[in-house]
């Protein structure tokens, strides 16, 4: 059993005439009400052909199963003294601003310093678990660690199903902004494709795929510079890496995206030093939006220190050009 960046696929053994959610869930340790709700989301392909009835029960030897959720399952972490950016918090959820660099939860070769383990800490010392010994932080949803922005944390069981089945049905407003290399030929538009793993390099996904996921990312330039644009993304679906991938497809990478080909140097030494300095892929999750209880939420970040800087320096440079300054 291989796992790649919140994927899991593995080969089975033996024929199984075993229901696929039951299938999975006992393959992996996962709760089945969580299988079948990924299952539905069409995150279980079966020889590179999705599956999205849970029902689905002809499997046999050597069959290649991968499963790819879009909410992760619950994972236990120690506490750590690690400082949050807590933007709201209530008795039934917390949004947390995750600075770039920061995983969200302990996996292989990550056991401590993630946003969970400090999550952990942070309920520890507000003395929930004493109150309720069943108080535990639950991930609604992930980004990447070299992404920055909004998550959403629950802090009941019947919360974090709740937000899990709006993210799995694509009820929520999720908006990022990002700076790739590049003008686009158009000023917004639409992405749809198929994503699915790149058989190349299972670390990154990949649009050309025969049997994939659907796709569905919207774009908007909001400025253009010299090297580049910066860009409002809304998803309409949200799967891995889906907007690195989509810009990527698009021949406009996000700018020092390594995985998906926005490493560039630039004409400009000044703009290779700031990029250098930033280390990380120009992408921030700034608005996070849903309904619960039959109340609105909606919640904004500003853009990061980083992004600004650059996106100032190219501001500047942009307009030296257009002035002949």
């Amino acid at each position: 059993m291989d796992i790649y960046g919140g994927g899991t696929t593995f080969s089975l053994l033996s024929d199984e005439n075993t229901r696929a959610d039951t299938l999975v869930s006992s393959l992996l340790g996962l709760s089945r009400a969580s299988v079948q709700r990924n299952i539905r989301n069409e995150n279980l392909s079966v020889n590179g052909k999705i599956v999205t009835k849970c029902s689905f029960s002809k499997f046999a030897k050597g069959d290649t199963l991968e499963f790819e959720a879009d909410t992760p399952e619950q994972v236990s972490a120690e506490p750590e003294d690690i400082p949050l950016d807590i933007v709201f918090e209530n008795d039934d959820f917390i949004i947390v601003n995750k600075p770039a660099g920061l995983l969200v939860h302990p996996g292989n070769g990550h056991p401590k310093g993630t946003l969970l383990n400090g999550l952990v800490n942070y309920l520890n010392l507000q003395d929930k678990s004493k109150d309720n010994p069943n108080f535990r932080a639950g991930l609604v949803h992930r980004i990447d660690k070299d992404t920055s922005g909004l998550l959403v944390i629950a802090k009941t069981e019947k919360i974090l199903t709740e937000l899990q089945e709006k993210f799995s049905r694509h009820d929520i407003v999720r908006e990022y902004t990002c700076i790739v290399w590049g003008k686009l030929k158009e000023p917004k538009g639409t992405v749809e494709t198929f994503h699915g793993r790149d058989p190349k390099n299972r670390l990154k996904f990949s649009p050309n795929v025969k049997n994939g996921r659907k796709a569905i990312t919207h774009y908007e330039v909001i400025e253009e510079f010299k090297y580049a644009s910066l860009l409002k993304i809304t998803l309409e679906t949200g799967r891995t890496h889906q907007i690195r991938m989509h810009m990527s497809f698009l021949g406009h990478p996000i700018i020092n995206d390594g995985l998906y080909g926005g490493i560039r140097k630039s004409p400009d030494a000044m703009l290779n030093k700031l990029l250098s300095t930033s280390g990380r892929q120009l992408l921030h999750a700034g608005t996070l939006g849903f309904n619960l209880a039959g109340k609105d939420f909606l919640f904004k970040t500003p853009l990061p220190e980083d992004i600004v800087t650059i996106k100032k320096y190219l501001e500047n440079i942009s307009f030296k050009q257009i002035t002949g300054g």
